[in-house]
């Protein structure tokens, strides 16, 4: 391929607010993986600090296992209230960042070719080259990764299905796959 493809993506607030709430949810998701093992080691802490066993609550061991299964407790409700906060903080974000959006007249796109990607935005214009790009298809959502930390998010239904085809095919052609996990 010797000539850019360039495929513009028209904004539209339902497709954006559904692409961060993907987005929102997916790295919530991972979170809560983690979090799941931590409520259950909590669980059992907590069931061995306070179980009624006989000659135990004499041992040195039962205080550290009952007083860590209470710190433990604790730590998950702050989890719990992070959760929450972040997602509120995360709407009022959403809700500035369509605002611009919509007082921007400028449209956005990205810009494919053999060496690069290039992504374009009204504030923002990110190029990467194919070796430091990762993807993940999840769903109707592919997850272009062209920094660390930084992802962008292209339903299918925000662009033409073959256009889809046509990113999703130069993603495999040139950049790696994320394993999700």
């Amino acid at each position: 391929m010797t000539e850019d493809i360039i495929i513009n993506l028209k904004f539209n607030e339902s497709i954006e607010r559904d692409n961060q709430n993907f987005y929102f949810k997916y790295v919530w998701k991972k979170a809560f993986r983690v979090w799941s093992k931590i409520m259950i080691l909590t669980s059992v802490f907590l069931f061995l600090g306070f179980y009624p066993i006989e000659n135990f609550d004499t041992n040195l061991l039962y205080y550290i296992i009952k007083y860590t299964g209470i710190f433990l407790c604790g730590y998950c409700f702050i989890l719990i209230n992070q959760y929450f906060v972040s997602k509120k903080k995360f709407k009022i974000e959403v809700d500035q960042i369509i605002s611009e959006y919509k007082n921007s007249d400028e449209s956005s796109s990205i810009r494919l070719s053999n060496k690069e990607i290039e992504f374009k935005n009204p504030f923002n214009k990110i190029s990467s080259i194919w070796e430091k790009t990762s993807f993940l298809l999840h769903d109707n959502y592919l997850l272009i990764n062209p920094i660390s930390n930084l992802h962008f998010i292209i339903n299918k239904s925000e662009v033409h299905d073959n256009e889809f085809e046509t990113i999703y095919k130069m993603l495999q052609k040139y950049s790696k796959v994320k394993i999700l996990r």
